[in-house]
C-alpha cells in the first residue's frame, strides 16, 4: 500500500534565551529544522532564510533525485546567507544548522549540516540518522572520549560545520529507507542536548498521539532547564489508501523564527496556581486545603525582586576566576628568568621576553656589570640579543659567568695575538738597526778626527720607562708628566697582572676572578 507522512511541529524559546533563533517547517514532502546562531537579530535571520530556500523544494515532487534536490536547496540557502551578510556587514558571523528530510513517497532523502539531529524509531529502538558536526563528536570518533563524557564536555556546543555563507558547503546526504510504523524525530540541540536518547526512545514509543508526544518532549526539555531554544518535528510513516497528488492541499507547520513567533511564556510549574494566588490575596479560609498550600510554595514571586542576584553572582564568579587566573599567570611569569641586554650590558631579567600590547612581561632583575655585549664573541652576542632562557636565577647567573669566561678568553686570545705581532715588528727593526751599525763602522769618521772638544755634543742620559709610562720608582717621567693622584696603588693598571685575572684598559670587560 502507498505510504504517507503524518506530522506535527513545535518550537519553544526555552527558559534562558530572550528570543527564538530556531526555525522549523513540516509539510507533506519536507521536514526541516534550522538552528540559527550569531545573535543580534542575525541567528533568526539565517535560520529563516535557510527554511525559505528549503520550502521551495517542497512545492511538489520533481523528477530530480531527492539528494540532488536537497543539495541544491542547501547551496541556495548558503548563497542567500552570504548575500544577507553582504547587504548588512553587522551580520558577519551569523549562520545556521540544517537537518532536513525530503519525502519521495517511498523513502527519505536527508541533508544535514551542524548539530541538529534526525532520529528514526523502529520497533522500540531509536537510531540517530544524522552525525553531529561538532568538536566533541570528533573526539568521540577518534576514541578519545566516550559519549557520556561528550554530554558534559565544556566544548560540546562548538560546531565545526554550518551554513555561514562560505564559498563551499559540504552537507551530509543520505537516503533513508522507511516502512509503515516508523516514527521520525527532527529536532534542534535544545532538545537532544537536554534529553537523553534513551528518554527520547521511551517517550516516542510510549505515547501514540503526535500532538501529545510533541508536547511531552517540549515539557521534558523545559524540565531539564531548556538553556537553548527547543524546536522539534515528529512524523509517523503510515499506510494510506489514497496517494497524495500535487494538487492536494495538505496542512503545513511553520514554527519559530520562520513564523515570526513571539517568545513563548515558560510553562507554569502547577495548574493549581489560581487557587494559590487567591489564598495569598486573602480568599476564603475554606480554600486552604493541603494541595493549595503546597502550590503556594511554587507561586511565582514578583519579577522585580531578586532579579539582580543572578547577574551579580555571575559577575562575582567571573571576577574571582579572572583574579585567580591572573595570579597563577603572574606567579608563573615571576618564576621565569632569562639573560638579555640592558644599555649595552649583559643583564638578568625576571619574567618572559614577551609583550602583550604595551605590557611587558619582564623586568630588569640585575646587571652584573663589567660584561659589555660588544665584548662577546659574535655567536654569544647573537644569543644574548635573542635572549637566553634560564630555569631560575641561579641558572641565569651561571649563564652570565659562562658568557664572561667566553668574552675574557676571546680578549686574551686577541691580546696574545697582538703581542706576537708587536714582537715580530720589534725583531724586524732590530735587524735593520744592526745593518746600519755595520755600515757606520766601515766608513771613516772624518768629523771626529777634526772636531774640537767644544763642538762635540753631550751624550743624552739613558731613561727606562715602565709599562705605565712612569719611572722605575713610580714617580713622574723624565719628560715632565705629572703623577696621577687619583690612581690607587692597589688598582691593577692596564695590562698589569692581577692575582684574580686582569683588567683591560681599552674595554669595560671585567675579567677579575675568571681564572
Amino acid at each position: 500500500m502507498p505510504l504517507t507522512l503524518h506530522y506535527v511541529a513545535r518550537s519553544h524559546v526555552g527558559l534562558i534565551r530572550e528570543g527564538n533563533e530556531d526555525s522549523g517547517y513540516a509539510g507533506p514532502h519536507l521536514l526541516a529544522v534550522a538552528d540559527g546562531m550569531g545573535g543580534h537579530a542575525a541567528g533568526e535571520v539565517a535560520s529563516r532564510a535557510a527554511i525559505e530556500e528549503l520550502v521551495a523544494v517542497e512545492l511538489g515532487p520533481t523528477q530530480e533525485e531527492p539528494l540532488d534536490a536537497m543539495s541544491a536547496a542547501i547551496t541556495a540557502a548558503n548563497s542567500r546567507i552570504r548575500q544577507l551578510i553582504s547587504d548588512d556587514p553587522s551580520r558577519e558571523g551569523m549562520g545556521t544548522t540544517v537537518t532536513a528530510l525530503f519525502w519521495t513517497g517511498t523513502a527519505l532523502g536527508m541533508a544535514h549540516i551542524g548539530d541538529s539531529r534526525a532520529y528514526l524509531l523502529r520497533d522500540g529502538a531509536i537510531d540517530q540518522l544524522s552525525h553531529d558536526h561538532t568538536f566533541v563528536q570528533s573526539l568521540v570518533d577518534e576514541g578519545r572520549i566516550t559519549l557520556d563524557e561528550a554530554s558534559v564536555h565544556p566544548a560540546r556546543s562548538l560546531i565545526l560545520k554550518a551554513l555561514q555563507g562560505q564559498t563551499q558547503v559540504d552537507p551530509d546526504l543520505l537516503i533513508v529507507e522507511v516502512r509503515p510504523g516508523d516514527r521520525l524525530l527532527v529536532c534542534s540541540d535544545g532538545l537532544s542536548g537536554v534529553v537523553s536518547d534513551s528518554t527520547l526512545a521511551e517517550t516516542l514509543g510510549s505515547i501514540e498521539g503526535l500532538d501529545d508526544v510533541a508536547d511531552e518532549l517540549v515539557r521534558l526539555a523545559l524540565a531539564g532547564g531548556a538553556p537553548d531554544n527547543v524546536t522539534l518535528i515528529v512524523a509517523d510513516v503510515r499506510e494510506t489508501d489514497h496517494v497524495r497528488s500535487p494538487d492536494d492541499t495538505a496542512e503545513a507547520f511553520l514554527v519559530g523564527a520562520a513564523a515570526g513567533d513571539p517568545p513563548t511564556a515558560p510553562e507554569r510549574p502547577t495548574r493549581r496556581r489560581p487557587a494559590a494566588l487567591r489564598a495569598l490575596l486573602g480568599g476564603d479560609d475554606d480554600s486552604h486545603d493541603p494541595e493549595d498550600l503546597e502550590a503556594m510554595r511554587y507561586a511565582l514571586r514578583s519579577p522585580r525582586r531578586y532579579r539582580w542576584v543572578r547577574p551579580v553572582v555571575l559577575l562575582v564568579a567571573v571576577v574571582l576566576l579572572g583574579w585567580v587566573g591572573l595570579n597563577i599567570a603572574d606567579q608563573w611569569v615571576r618564576s621565569q628568568y632569562y639573560v638579555g641586554q640592558s644599555d649595552g650590558e649583559v643583564a638578568i631579567f625576571q619574567g618572559v621576553s614577551q609583550e602583550i600590547g604595551p605590557i611587558r612581561l619582564s623586568e630588569l632583575h640585575e646587571v652584573p656589570g663589567g660584561l659589555p655585549v660588544d665584548a662577546l664573541p659574535v655567536l654569544q652576542r647573537d644569543r644574548v640579543e635573542s635572549t637566553i632562557p634560564a630555569s631560575n636565577v641561579d641558572d641565569a647567573a651561571y649563564i652570565v659567568n659562562s658568557l664572561r669566561r667566553d668574552a675574557c678568553n676571546a680578549y686574551e686570545t686577541r691580546r696574545s695575538r697582538d703581542a706576537d705581532a708587536d714582537a715580530d715588528t720589534d725583531t724586524d727593526e732590530d735587524e735593520d738597526d744592526g745593518e746600519d751599525d755595520e755600515t757606520g763602522t766601515d766608513a771613516p769618521d772624518d768629523t771626529d778626527a777634526t772636531a774640537t772638544p767644544d763642538a762635540s755634543p753631550d751624550p743624552s742620559p739613558e731613561v727606562t720607562v715602565a709599562p705605565g709610562g712612569a719611572g722605575d720608582d713610580g714617580g713622574p717621567s723624565d719628560e715632565g708628566d705629572e703623577p696621577d693622584d687619583d690612581a690607587s696603588d692597589d688598582e691593577p693598571q692596564a695590562g698589569q697582572a692581577d692575582p684574580g685575572g686582569w683588567l683591560p684598559a681599552d674595554t669595560d670587560l671585567d675579567c677579575t676572578g675568571v681564572w
